[in-house]
């Protein structure tokens, strides 16, 4: 195992374990992969898609048995997911009936059901998403030696599969230096076997924080987190090696080695502000002498039109403040962004859309794991929330998925500890009796 054990002995991914037979296992592998998959043709829309139609009778089973089985769902992983489930009932008839629609949101209501009740291996699924993550990371540093050390590109991204409207990244997946829109940059950005960089941030950064933040220090994760954090800087993703620094800060201002918990009194600790002090200085001294560094940060933070959040911000704000009037402020304009000639982060997208209700329903699961998860889960959880105003796939459908199963992770791993606690205090109590 790449994260090992804990000093109880125990992985840290837990939730749906007891699904452990071998279409369980392929099930949960599969759907790890799906949000590489979303821009390859497929037999039904694209790959993504047709994955999760073809899984779709096994979790329908497996749901149904362990139902039959158990009974009802747990009431805080039904919690967790209970905003998220009206959501998608809401977006099925606010602006009309369609087949498509009900079909889509039924197929991602039964998902996410069958996660919450533990009809699926998200133990399985997360360990092989924490091996992709791990394998992009090599990847990607594979390409900079083969590029920097004998100028070859090395596209590990099949072409020739994807579907008509993601042609824009055929160029850019053939050269590494050529963006969407055409032009020649003059950072070399490779991004591995995932489409762009910023999926392949999306898809990393958690697995970063589980190496970092979960609970008792582990050398053999801290080795990991080097690799994620390398992996992350070579994307050259502004949000990417902004979160980078971020995740370290925390890391080395608010933990302790001991117990590896984020507290704010280790801030007084000498080791601490020392590490803090030196990962600023360290920072700026990247930041002023490395030009893909400065360049990626730069383009990330610039608020002009060509700058990388202004189509996700401004723009969008525009087509909001135009569009959202009356009733629409609270149930949205359509289903579809169609027409647009500009990017919408999820949360600009999802107003747009869906209005205010829909806003605070499609966010309900996130906030859950915000207030109700522990440890790297809630510090993935916040960083899913600032994601959300920048990148449109927080509210799509692979990535949604992607952290919804990691909050339930989350929340299940509160629930073991809850218990546990729970259960010292019961010995403990039962030892002063007998003493």
């Amino acid at each position: 195992m790449l994260l090992g054990k804990n000093r109880k002995g125990a992985y840290f991914f837990h939730f749906g374990e007891n699904n452990n037979r071998f279409l369980d296992k392929l099930c949960a592998a599969l759907l790890a992969v799906t949000p590489l998959l979303q821009h390859y043709k497929g037999l039904l829309v694209d790959a993504g898609i047709t994955v999760l139609i073809l899984l779709l009778p096994w979790v329908t089973l497996r749901f149904v048995q362990l139902i039959g089985r158990r009974g009802l769902i747990s009431r805080s992983q039904l919690a967790a997911v209970l905003g998220l489930l009206i959501f998608f009932f809401y977006r099925t008839f606010i602006h009309g009936f369609s087949v498509m629609e009900l079909a889509y949101n039924g197929v991602m209501i039964l998902y996410v059901l069958a996660a919450a009740a533990g009809c699926i291996n998200i133990k399985y699924y997360l360990r092989t998403a924490l091996c992709i993550s791990f394998l992009a990371c090599m990847c990607i540093i594979l390409q900079y030696i083969a590029y920097y050390g004998g100028g070859i590109h090395i596209q590990m991204v099949p072409t020739s599969l994807f579907l008509p409207e993601a042609e824009q990244w055929i160029e850019g997946a053939k050269t590494g230096v050529v963006g969407i829109t055409g032009r020649v940059s003059d950072l070399y950005r490779p991004s591995a076997f995932f489409l762009e960089p910023s999926h392949m941030f999306l898809y990393t950064f958690p697995h970063l924080f589980v190496a970092l933040f979960a609970p008792d220090f582990s050398r053999k994760r801290l080795y990991l987190a080097l690799v994620f954090t390398v992996g992350l800087l070579f994307t050259t993703s502004g949000m990417g090696i902004l979160t980078v620094a971020g995740a370290w800060g925390v890391y080395f201002a608010l933990t302790s080695r001991r117990s590896n918990r984020v507290r704010l009194q280790n801030l007084l600790k000498v080791r601490n502000l020392t590490m803090i002090l030196l990962l600023l200085v360290g920072g700026a001294v990247i930041i002023l002498a490395v030009p893909f560094v400065r360049g990626s940060v730069m383009r990330f933070l610039d608020l002009s039109h060509g700058g990388a959040i202004a189509g996700r911000t401004r723009l969008a704000a525009d087509l909001i403040a135009k569009s959202l009037t009356g009733r629409k402020v609270l149930f949205g304009v359509t289903n579809t962004l169609e027409g647009l000639d500009f990017n919408m982060s999820g949360f600009a997208a999802t107003l747009y859309k869906f209005g205010l209700i829909g806003v605070l329903l499609s966010y309900t699961t996130y906030f859950f794991g915000i207030f109700r998860t522990k440890n790297q889960y809630f510090w993935i959880s916040l960083m899913v929330v600032v994601i959300s105003f920048f990148s449109a796939h927080t509210h799509g459908t692979f990535y949604m998925i992607y952290y919804v199963f990691l909050i339930l992770e989350g929340n299940d791993a509160a629930m073991r500890s809850r218990r546990h606690a729970a259960q010292q205090m019961e010995q403990n109590r039962k030892m002063k009796m007998a003493a």
